[in-house]
């Protein structure tokens, strides 16, 4: 702290030389002058010293045959004194000082903290929806009733601060511990209609049997049993095989229009400096394309800055026009049901009752397909403790 100040105020680097010039420490010690990095030179010694000490000094050493002469300055008033003709710098000095002030009446930085299952981007989100967001004036937030209306609009959270530092809101966060016991009653129902194949079942009162039909939402095994000292109320566990069989429909049209990717791409910035966004580009973009965003942020020290920079990248495709002919059409709803079956990650199945059909608009396939899988589903009892 105590450089801080020197540079503020300003100090000098002092020659003295003449006749003994190491009486200059008497000299000050007795007038309370304060001197500091000593440096002995020949005949001569060097001190720092600050301005108001070099003034007072001046008369004390008149007549003393010691000699002072300066030999560097330092600190910011000579920096100022130096470029006073400098009309612009000056005031534009004060610009910023004043901006500063203003702005530092707002809220530039908004950190999340305590959150684990909540993005930061989903808590911000429920903050703007009850009007705090960044570049808000700071005396507008209530830490108190703000926290409430947070809690409020967000289930997954148990407790919530809200603490504003300068132009900081810091949000602290808990989140609601929802984990459900393990041990909980429950029933296997059926998600799916299908014909029973095998059963594998290690707890509970199994209701069906190989080669039943069921259909979706019937009870395949039941949570409540009945003994000789009451009813018992079970964790039902097991994997039940079904046949299943359902009807798919597919279309693809002849006439299509489709994306060929090129290979130009480019890259776009925008500085977001506080609430204020400056473009890093001049020229605007008339091709098609795709594009994605990237955000990043400025950090100090782990912490956040108001300094955010927006990357867009563009990908540039041209569009054609394209007619298949019935080979094409064919191989490409093929792909279509075999892409449709991986993603309800259906690997072993059967096709039944197939029928493709070809018009001049477009191409459609039907058919039946034919699985085993587990339909089993837990369903938790719903058990009234007063019955």
């Amino acid at each position: 702290m105590g450089n801080i100040l020197k540079l503020f105020s300003g100090f000098l680097r002092v020659e003295f030389s003449g006749e003994m010039p190491e009486r200059i420490f008497n000299l000050s010690i007795k007038n309370r002058i304060c001197l500091w990095d000593s440096k002995k030179n020949e005949d001569a010694i060097e001190c720092s010293l600050s301005v108001g000490d070099f003034k007072r000094l001046r008369p004390i050493i008149r007549g003393s045959k010691i000699k002072m002469h300066i030999l560097e300055k330092h600190g910011i008033r000579f920096k100022i004194h130096k470029n006073r003709r400098r009309f612009g710098l000056v005031i534009g000095l004060i610009w910023l000082l004043v901006f500063l002030k203003l702005m530092s009446g707002y809220v530039w930085i908004i950190d999340i903290e305590g959150n684990q299952n909540l993005s930061d981007g989903e808590i911000i989100s429920v903050l703007e929806t009850i009007g705090i967001k960044e570049g808000m004036k700071a005396s507008k937030i209530d830490s108190k009733i703000d926290r409430e209306r947070l809690l409020l609009k967000t289930e997954e959270l148990a407790w919530a601060s809200l603490n504003v530092e300068g132009s900081k809101l810091t949000v602290n966060v808990s989140e609601v511990k929802s984990r459900k016991p393990e041990n909980t009653a429950c029933n296997l129902i059926s998600n799916a209609d299908g014909i029973i194949k095998k059963i594998d079942v290690t707890s509970g009162n199994c209701l069906v049997k190989i080669g039943d039909t069921v259909k979706k939402g019937d009870v395949l095994v039941s949570g409540i049993k009945e003994t000789g000292s009451g009813t018992e109320f079970i964790v039902s566990q097991g994997e039940i095989i079904a046949d299943i069989k359902r009807e798919i429909s597919l279309s693809e049209k002849r006439n299509q229009t489709v994306k060929s990717f090129i290979s130009k791409t480019k890259n776009k910035a925008v500085l977001e400096v506080f609430t204020f966004k400056i473009p890093l580009y001049l020229t605007c973009e008339t091709e098609k394309y795709e594009s994605e965003t990237k955000l990043k942020q400025a950090k100090l020290f782990a912490k956040n800055l108001p300094f955010k920079l927006y990357i867009k990248s563009f990908d540039f495709f041209k569009e054609e026009k394209i007619k298949y002919t019935d080979e094409q059409l064919n191989l490409k709803i093929e792909n279509r049901l075999k892409n449709e079956l991986k993603k309800e990650k259906i690997e072993d199945f059967s096709l039944s009752d197939k029928v493709i059909s070809l018009t001049e608009e477009k191409i459609t396939l039907k058919a039946i397909i034919s699985t085993e899988q587990n339909i089993a589903k837990k369903q938790e009892l719903n058990i009234n403790p007063t019955n």
